[in-house]
């Protein structure tokens, strides 16, 4: 057949062929459960033989009103969610709450051109957003938020009009510090994030305000803004690099707070490097309790944060929404879940002059 001759087999043909309605073609492809078995194949083996390759899946998203998927905003580049050992868990729990449901999943990562991801944003086939921990007034959020979408925020912003799932930051980095104390340290250091990802301000990161503060209040007197590093990106080697810059002191710390287990990893690295016992010498906190606390050598103290119940939880709100329709969600929808101070082999009291 020339090209010219061609023409593009429809559902009608398909019904014609298998000597049903279009209707119950229709069905046997979007919705199976309405026919009987003997129908469905029938109509599947008519579709077979004319070459038809089902429902267009731009026609049904408009006859459905819907896209089919769901969109996760996150702070960091693409390559970070695939290799932050925090990450894994929260996609784990957003995929566990997505499994019976038909919907996919579009990653919308940060850039360094921001304008641009925003536009990503406003013309996502969506059907709502999960925004996981993104700074103040990041236009992507404000480009979620603007579509009138179901959204459910995870982490930060805190002020955004949306239901909010989250752990108290504060708190954690509170009990964190406090531990120290109460092993008797009075010099301590801390490997924190930034504070904003735009050194003209905007981009504020609530979550970096609220633990530094939880540190500030653990330590109480023992509390050294001079002996606090800000860490970008979250990876080992900037936390080693600033760890090696603190222990080369004259008066090094006796131990270290750091915002993540990724930090806390860093600072376990430059401590090998200068011949630093841990924790004899140096006692380091974490803050995640990641797959990888439990492995390193020494094993790591740290806050532990259910991650994989935060991704379950956002997801599980979100596909709500979208099933019953509603817009943005109600923001007084809140979910603060606990944290617990792990400890291990980390920490110890302070070496004896």
């Amino acid at each position: 057949m020339t090209p010219s001759e061609e023409r593009r087999v429809r559902l009608r043909d398909v019904a014609e062929r298998a000597g049903v309605s279009v209707g119950s073609a229709s069905q046997a492809f979007g919705r199976p459960e309405l026919v009987s078995e003997q129908v469905r194949k029938r109509v599947l083996d008519a579709a077979s033989a004319l070459g038809y390759p089902g429902p267009d899946p731009a026609a049904r998203r408009l006859r459905l009103g819907r896209a089919g998927a769901i969109g996760l905003i996150f702070a960091e580049r693409l390559g970070y969610a695939f290799t932050d050992p925090a990450q894994a868990p929260f996609l784990r729990g957003v995929a566990s709450a997505m499994e019976e449901s038909p919907n996919g999943l579009l990653l919308i990562p940060d850039s360094r051109y921001r304008e641009e991801a925003a536009r990503t944003v406003r013309e996502a086939a969506v059907d709502g957003f999960i925004v996981y921990s993104t700074p103040q007034n990041d236009p992507r959020v404000e480009a979620a938020l603007a579509r009138g979408l179901p959204v459910v925020t995870v982490d930060q912003p805190r002020g955004a009009e949306t239901p909010f799932v989250g752990i108290d930051d504060r708190a954690g980095a509170r009990s964190a510090a406090e531990h120290l104390r109460g092993l008797g340290h009075q010099r301590v250091a801390v490997l924190s994030f930034v504070t904003s990802l735009d050194p003209h301000g905007g981009l504020e990161l609530d979550l970096s305000v609220e633990r530094l503060e939880g540190y500030r209040e653990g330590l109480a007197g023992a509390w050294d803004p001079s002996l606090v590093r800000a860490c970008r990106p979250n990876a080992p080697e900037p936390a080693r690099e600033a760890t090696l810059e603190l222990l080369g002191e004259r008066e090094p710390p006796t131990a270290i707070l750091a915002m993540t287990d990724t930090l806390a990893v860093g600072a376990l690295q430059a401590a090998a490097e200068l011949g630093v016992s841990v924790p004899a010498e140096l006692s380091v906190v974490g803050f995640d309790d990641s797959p990888v606390a439990a492995h390193t050598a020494p094993p790591l103290t740290t806050v532990a944060q259910p991650q994989e119940e935060k991704g379950r939880l956002a997801a599980q709100w979100l596909v709500e929404d979208v099933e019953r329709g509603a817009g943005l969600g109600a923001k007084d929808r809140r979910a603060i879940l606990p944290t617990e101070l792990v400890v291990r082999e980390s920490t110890a009291p302070p070496a004896v002059p």
